[in-house]
């Protein structure tokens, strides 16, 4: 038994050896499925899906797995492997990595010298000390949301936003209080530029008009907030006379545009507030099994309940009902219609059940946003840089000790004459506004009072997980990006209208920290929850702006003078580049992406269509450790092969891979038709429940019945009374969790595009 001082500095290695274990891991695929089978010097060893027992503190995982071994004995041995492991969860692919303190191999039926044997030919055909990769989703499905802890649940602010509508093309232009301008930096313009929305628009001091880019063209308006927008068909010198650089690079790329032949209906708003666009009137298509509507020809995720003949609408995972598409809307998230908890697996508005409480899907959400993403940072390497708009200010944060800066694009916090800045998932400190920092091994207290009224709320789920003398570990959950679980049970997007309002609402030097980040900003971006990203996201389509919605898109550094745009990832992990295409409402996704960095390269690409049901999913990883390569269809059946220093191995997925491991070491395995047999070392054995035997027709066979029936009764007292009997709850829970795991990580391949949480350049929760 390893003492607590030992498994400590086993986890400090595994943590501060995150890197290289990532690139290790990397010579093998990232669960490429099961069962995975390994050989070496003539002998063979299968490895079957993992039943994961429980995860202690995200940390500690204890799994069983059935495993089989050919080439030892006369024949193939199947057996159990019982694992107590220290984890790594890489967000970014959606695995965990275990990394192996006790392994005990079982098998029925053997001799000690055949035991002695098979483990010696396990351990040499797969050591002990080697990491396994699982999919996180396969982990998530075997785990009971009761029993492991998730993040805490806060009352969040239901109420709807203003919600406007529009039959024909529009956008919705949001201002983050009232409109604020500020001069471009240029000697060869007297043009003003915005600097609270997302929006290019720009003020033309001569002609006293505003002009705002749509697209490839421009619109113009004497008044920005009242209008009326029209096409611009010419447009003044000033906006020829931008500077050339950077921040001016995309709207000098539409100079002088292609003038619109009709202009979109413009929505313009000092106020959060969602825009419903439909195509013509609404039209709309039955969902089985329930009375519900989905309305198809509009991007938001708008339903018709003829049980009420209501509207439902969901936006940051919260519900709003109205009569019309004018409304009134009103809060709907806990009184929810149960048609929605009753859509289909297999219908395309199944992602919603995400946001329905009580449901498997929203469970799940919960529970990913609450598994924590870990950064462990070298002492010595501190790179931070803390900037402010003159001289540094700070203000009380009310009902705590804690002051905050409000001229820094950074959270800057004053506790007791120190100051700790939060970013990235990583806490600093310094005794001065300005630094020099370097990496917090401990946070105040009262840093964790700061309400979820204030926009500073989110550095609460960022915590100091451990230290050494040469690092220091950082524990984040998904609150750090924005993500809060409602007293409801649903994961939400931002802290709701209240605090979005109050954002908006502030004083002169707001322009510093713009944009309203995302952690509480709930509304302008048409946010949906995916599972399969892990994440909330705003609507990829134009009329929330070119840079992903008011909650998280533009901003201005008076430090720097650079005017900054953000893409429309709104969830917690990013990746180090990206070129996807999306539409949430049909499903249809493709994408590709590559990152290479000192330790090796990887990539990922996937495509999925709903329509026809078909999907594939392939990938690489190159490292000096060895290479992989991996492709899987949705149907379940794959191929895939590693090459490593160590040892060769493959998968030949197919559906008869169902073997199972019970608490008392027996394997057991579940056939297409839901029957279930038993192998003990003698090969595979029936454990079906006995059958009530056919009656005979006639009274001269009532006695043939009797002895039929008492034999019957014989069968079934044997059967209650054997372990089987006792174990089937047990494997039937088992396999239905096997099946959703499975299903979710194959929604999860579909899904994804280039992701890794290794190597440079990546985008971790929060302020990005």
């Amino acid at each position: 038994m390893k003492t607590c001082r030992q498994l400590n500095v086993l986890r400090q290695s595994l943590m501060a050896a995150a890197a290289t274990i990532a690139f290790t891991v990397a010579a093998q695929p990232a669960d490429p499925g099961w069962p995975q089978v390994f050989k070496k010097d003539g002998k063979q060893l299968t490895i079957y899906q993992p039943q994961v027992d429980y995860w202690r503190g995200y940390t500690n995982l204890h799994f069983r797995c059935a495993i089989a071994i050919k080439g030892v004995l006369k024949q193939e041995k199947y057996g159990v492997a019982e694992v107590n492991a220290v984890t790594l969860v890489d967000h970014g692919a959606r695995i965990v990595v275990s990394l192996p303190e006790k392994r005990d191999l079982r098998f029925a039926n053997v001799t000690e010298a055949e035991l002695a044997s098979l483990r010696q030919a396990a351990e040499h055909i797969r050591p002990s000390n080697q990491v396994t990769t699982v999919s996180l989703d396969r982990v998530i499905a075997c785990l009971n949301p009761d029993a492991h802890p998730v993040q805490r649940a806060v009352e969040l602010n239901l109420n709807p936003p203003t919600i406007f509508n529009s039959s024909t093309p529009a956008i919705l232009v949001i201002f983050m209080g009232e409109p604020r301008f500020k001069p471009v930096e240029s000697d060869r313009t007297d043009l003003l530029f915005a600097l609270n929305t997302n929006w290019d628009v720009l003020f033309d001091t001569a002609s006293r008009q505003y002009y705002l880019l749509n697209g490839e063209g421009w619109l113009t308006a004497p008044d920005v907030l009242k209008g009326p927008w029209t096409p611009a068909t010419a447009l003044p010198p000033s906006l020829y006379a931008l500077p050339a650089d950077e921040n001016w690079a995309e709207a000098r790329k539409r100079l002088p545009g292609e003038p619109a032949k009709l202009a979109p209906k413009v929505f313009v708003t000092t106020e959060p507030a969602e825009l419903i666009i439909t195509t013509g009137s609404p039209t709309y298509l039955p969902i089985q099994g329930t009375r519900l509507q989905r309305v198809i020809n509009t991007p938001s995720t708008l339903f018709l309940n003829t049980g009420d003949g209501k509207l439902y609408l969901l936006v940051a995972g919260r519900w709003f009902r109205g009569g019309s598409l004018s409304g009134p809307w009103t809060a709907a998230s806990t009184d929810l219609p149960p048609d929605f908890a009753q859509i289909q697996d297999d219908d395309r508005s199944t992602f919603v059940k995400a946001s329905v409480p009580g449901t498997r899907e929203a469970k799940d959400a919960v529970l990913l946003a609450s598994i924590p993403a870990k950064t462990t940072v070298n002492i010595t390497n501190v790179t931070l840089n803390v900037t402010y708009g003159g001289q540094p200010q700070f203000a009380p944060i009310s009902d705590t000790t804690v002051q905050c800066a409000v001229n820094s694009p950074n959270q800057v916090f004053l506790v007791d004459g120190s100051y700790y800045c939060c970013s990235q998932g990583i806490w600093y400190c310094a005794t001065g506004p300005s630094g020099p920092w370097s990496f917090s091994t401990s946070v105040p207290p009262a840093i964790y009072t700061i309400p979820l009224s204030n926009p500073n709320y989110n550095v609460t789920y960022v915590v100091v997980q451990s230290s050494t003398p040469t690092t220091v570990t950082y524990s984040e959950t998904a609150g750090y990006s924005g993500e809060y679980v409602a007293t409801t049970g649903v994961l939400m997007f931002g802290a709701g209208m209240a605090v979005g309002a109050a954002a908006a609402d502030n004083s002169e030097n707001y322009y510093y920290y713009y944009p309203p980040y995302s952690c509480y900003y709930s509304y302008g971006c048409g946010a949906i929850y995916h599972y399969g990203y892990g994440g909330y996201y705003g609507a990829s389509y134009a009329a929330y702006g070119p840079y992903g919605g008011a909650g998280h898109a533009a901003g201005y550094n008076p430090y720097t003078g650079t005017y900054t745009r953000s893409s429309y990832a709104y969830g917690p992990y990013g990746s180090a580049t990206r070129s996807a295409a999306y539409n949430p409402y049909t499903g249809m996704y493709a994408a590709g992406g590559q990152v290479n960095t000192a330790y090796g390269a990887a990539g990922r690409v996937a495509a999925y269509n709903p329509t026809t049901g078909n999907a594939a999913v392939g990938g690489y990883r190159s490292t000096d450790y060895g290479s992989a390569g991996a492709v899987k269809t949705i149907q379940g059946t794959g191929a895939a092969a590693w090459s490593t220093q160590n040892s060769q191995g493959a998968v030949a997925k197919t559906r008869s891979g169902d073997v199972y491991a019970s608490n008392d070491g027996t394997v057991y395995r579940k056939d297409s038709n839901g029957n279930w047999s038993q192998n003990s070392g003698s090969g595979w054995q029936s454990v079906s429940k006995p059958q009530p035997p056919v009656t005979a027709a006639g009274d001269s066979l009532a006695a043939s019945r009797q002895s039929q029936a008492s034999s019957y009764q014989q069968q079934r007292s044997a059967y209650a009374t054997s372990a089987w009997s006792q174990n089937l709850q047990s494997m039937e829970s088992q396999a239905q969790a096997r099946q959703w795991g499975n299903r979710q990580s194959q929604r999860t391949s579909q899904y994804q595009a280039s992701r890794t949480s290794w190597g440079g350049g990546v985008s971790r929760g929060g302020r990005r």
